[in-house]
């Protein structure tokens, strides 16, 4: 047993050996690590795998994969990424992978080009995943309904009942995966960005909270004025829920279609006669105007 791993067995050591940054989970034996980038042990070439001189260890591995971005600008850094992208044989965890190691490092280096290029194209191949499982949903569903509506004169109500049913059935569990993993990328995509803390003192104000931002998405210019204009070129329910759950703590448990569909409650809820909306209503527009 080295010097370290004796040390580490002692709590009161290893807790020392914390405080000074001497703690960590990687080992420093070679290899213990997932091959997302394809890499050779040999000497350096110029080409687009990463070169170690011996089997390297994990932390090594990692950082190695950004040292090697840093030969490349503009689409050379695409040309890099789809290399390795396109020869491991999970796409998504490729993805998540790549997305957790640059959101750390962007968190260190916030304006690094190459970081948010690379984080660019995690975001569009995302996304493009997600478009081609939507059309693939659209082909099973009008494959789906094309097989009850052929087969309907020979089957019995019974029938055609079940079929309807099982189908139904099949459609929630796709429609409750692509929601399930919207909402995760959307979290995975927003943990890189800098959101707010903000907490009211009185959970009772939350309603209240929603209806002030549905009456400033309403503000208008007086109608003397020759164009009446509205205030925010474009202000949707959906921006308000974004807005909810990426700053007040409140919200922050919330799927964001959830607090959408809460928006719009709240929307139908606000008297637009009551005499505190009027006054507010004035007051917005009195000021902005």
């Amino acid at each position: 047993m080295n010097w370290k791993k004796r040390l580490f067995s002692n709590i009161i050591w290893r807790n020392i050996l914390a405080s000074f940054g001497e703690r960590s989970g990687y080992s420093q034996e070679p290899g213990g690590f997932v091959p997302y980038f394809q890499y050779r042990i040999g000497h350096y070439q110029s080409d687009l795998y990463l070169y170690f001189p011996k089997e390297p260890f994990s932390l090594l591995y990692k950082n190695e994969i950004f040292n090697k971005l840093q030969e490349y600008t503009g689409y050379d850094i695409i040309r890099y990424l789809e290399f390795h992208y396109s020869s491991y044989p999970d796409s998504q965890d490729f993805l998540r992978f790549l997305h957790y190691e640059i959101s750390e490092r962007l968190k260190r280096d916030p304006k690094n080009v190459l970081l948010l290029s690379a984080l660019t194209w995690v975001t569009e191949k995302r996304e493009e995943s997600q478009r081609k499982e939507s059309r693939d949903l659209r082909s099973e569903i009008e494959q789906g309904v094309q097989e009850i509506i052929k087969n309907q004169p020979s089957a019995s109500p019974q029938e055609i009942d079940r079929r309807i049913s099982a189908f139904s059935e099949k459609l929630e569990e796709h429609l409750g995966r692509i929601l399930a993993e919207t909402e995760k990328g959307i979290k995975e995509l927003t943990g890189s960005f800098t959101t707010g803390t903000i907490e009211l003192n009185n959970h009772n104000h939350e309603e209240k909270l929603m209806q002030l931002l549905i009456l400033l998405q309403q503000v208008q210019a007086p109608p003397q004025q020759a164009r009446a204009e509205q205030l925010f070129k474009r202000f949707t329910a959906a921006d308000i829920a974004a807005i909810l759950h990426l700053h007040f703590e409140a919200f922050r448990d919330n799927k964001i279609n959830t607090l959408q569909r809460k928006v719009g409650d709240q929307g139908e809820r606000i008297k637009a006669n009551h005499p505190k909306v009027k006054k507010l209503n004035e007051a917005l527009q009195e000021f902005f105007y």
